[in-house]
This record gives structure tokens, sequence and C-alpha cells, in this order.
């Protein structure tokens, strides 16, 4: 059983997927934006959430993991793929654990 299926059709699926999920999560929040305005709540414009360190821990770890994967696989794995997302995912994960940390530690500071 052989599916051809053109690149375009793929490229352009994902692209369909990620624009409503990115629609639909602005859409949300605007929504809950208005609903606090008409309840006469506050909106808290000074509510830090660090996504500047999240973010940047988060991919210097894949950063790291893509690298540790290529030494990996030219030094020891000859042409095995399959470490790459799984070194992705693990310094990743540790990338985002941690931010977790860095930002617990300035908030008890604060």
């Amino acid at each position: 059983m052989n599916i051809d299926i053109e690149p375009g059709v793929v490229l352009t699926t994902i692209a369909l997927v990620i624009g409503l999920i990115l629609y639909t999560a602005i859409k949300s929040r605007h929504m809950e934006r208005m609903k606090m305005l008409e309840l006469g709540e506050p909106l808290n414009q000074n509510s830090k959430s660090f996504l500047e360190i999240k973010f940047g821990l988060l991919f210097m770890g894949v950063g790291v993991g893509i690298l540790g994967a290529f030494i990996l696989n030219q030094t020891y794995l000859q042409n095995n793929f399959v470490i790459f997302p799984a070194f992705i995912f693990l310094f990743g994960g540790i990338g985002l654990f941690t931010s977790f940390f860095v930002v617990q530690r300035y908030q008890n500071e604060q």
C-alpha cells in the first residue's frame, strides 16, 4: 500500500492547523479580556511570565541536543537518525526544567 502525497498538501495542512490554533488562542484571550473589562476587573498589566527566560533556555537546550546528537552520530553511530529527536526532547526538557528553577529563584528574591 503505497500512498503518494504531494509535499504541498502536507505543508498546506500543517500551515492551516497552526494558523487555526493561533487564531483560536488569540480570539480566546481577547474574549477573556473583554469579559474582565465588562465585569470591571482590572487587567493585570504588570504580571511577569518570564517567557524570554523560558524560551531562551528551551532553545538553548534544543541547540545543545542537536549538537550532541550530531557529535554522537558522527563518532559512534553511523547514520542513526533516531538519536536526534531523543536528544532534542531530552535537552529541551532539561532547559525547561532549568527555567522553572531560575524563575522560582528570581520570584523568591523579589
